[in-house]
């Protein structure tokens, strides 16, 4: 396009914000966060920002893009301080991201060179506790993620609007998760120790997740692709979001225990609400309910997948959903609460 760029902020202006509440200067918010708070304007990155322990770092009306080399920097827009050889939840935690219009690959459309911009998440949270994503916007990413969880407890993203993705051609549709549930094995831990942490306690709520204006949409709002047998993850609930034009299943969860897939808006997409066990790893008490799933075209509008191989779900609730039975399938040893009649059962 080579349009006109904007007279651009250092990137580097927002991180000495985030070293002012990680060194304890500046004002708190209510839970006792440091608040990191650019003036307003277009930041453009090169390089990560860092976040640490106790800090909000609040971007209401900011924009924010980057321009990463393909190599020699960790590819997210955004990560948490975890020290070396960091296990469990030990990285920096307490940790809130307010605002923001977050978008990777803009400045490379503006300059023509689109092809050039790295595959890359754009928030990155790992090892670590109690993280809120509120708000935010996040466009076109490429590849991988809006927002990766790697070994969280106590991680949310809400309120948030995450439009347009960019495929990888060398991996399925179903690597697109906008909110990828992740945990810290041998192939992918961003920082500390691959101790294969799962994430606990996540909530997504209230968020839009669609095309933008340029790219088509995400493959789903949320799953993992990874996975460990031995730790999955555990209380998930993902309630109140609207998918639209999801490219496979626009909710999915793969390995994950506890989960509460409540009233939840899918409309045009591929695939509906999809459940999954993995093999060895038994899973039990799943929720399903109030959700209105409509113009499924090609997947299961609503499905639970027991793993024939090891991989049983149990005490099953699926309640009160207004999807088209005859794309509803519950697949292998899939066993339902006591005394509950699912809905479509057959």
């Amino acid at each position: 396009m080579n349009a006109a760029l904007p007279n651009y902020i250092s990137g580097s202006v927002i991180q000495a914000r985030l070293n002012d509440a990680r060194n304890g200067i500046g004002a708190r918010d209510s839970l006792g966060r440091y608040i990191a708070k650019p003036g307003a304007g277009t930041y453009l990155l090169t390089t990560p920002l860092v976040i640490y322990a106790n800090t909000h770092l609040d971007v209401t009306g900011v924009r924010i893009v980057s321009r990463f080399p393909t190599s020699g920097v960790k590819h997210t827009m955004l990560i948490n301080y975890v020290p070396s050889g960091a296990t469990g939840y030990t990285g920096a935690g307490n940790i809130a991201i307010t605002g923001g219009s977050w978008d990777p690959v803009w400045d490379f459309a503006q300059r023509g060179v689109l092809g050039s911009a790295p595959a890359m998440n754009v928030l990155t949270l790992t090892h670590c506790s109690d993280v809120v994503i509120d708000a935010a916007t996040i466009w076109n990413v490429k590849w991988w993620h809006a927002v990766e969880f790697n070994g969280v407890r106590r991680g949310t993203v809400k309120n948030s609007n995450l439009k347009g993705w960019i495929a990888d051609p060398n991996n399925g549709l179903w690597h697109g998760e906008a909110v990828q549930l992740d945990l810290p094995t041998s192939i992918n831990t961003w920082s500390g120790a691959s101790d294969s942490t799962p994430c606990r306690d996540i909530l997504i709520s209230g968020t839009l997740c669609d095309t933008s204006g340029s790219q088509p949409g995400w493959g789903q709002l949320t799953g993992s692709h990874t996975f460990d047998a031995a730790h999955p993850h555990v209380g998930v609930r993902i309630e109140g979001n609207t998918v639209r034009n999801a490219r496979w299943d626009a909710i999915a969860t793969a390995n994950a225990q506890s989960v509460h897939i409540a009233n939840n808006v899918v409309e045009n997409c591929v695939g509906g609400v999809y459940v999954k066990s993995v093999p060895n790893a038994p899973l039990q008490t799943v929720e399903i309910i109030g959700n209105q799933v409509n113009g499924i075209n090609g997947r299961d509008a609503l499905a639970v997948r027991a793993d024939p191989a090891g991989g049983p779900i149990s005490d099953v609730l699926i309640s009160g959903n207004v999807v088209d039975c005859a794309k509803v399938n519950y697949y292998g040893a899939v066993s339902f609460r006591q005394g509950h009649v699912a809905d479509c059962a057959v």
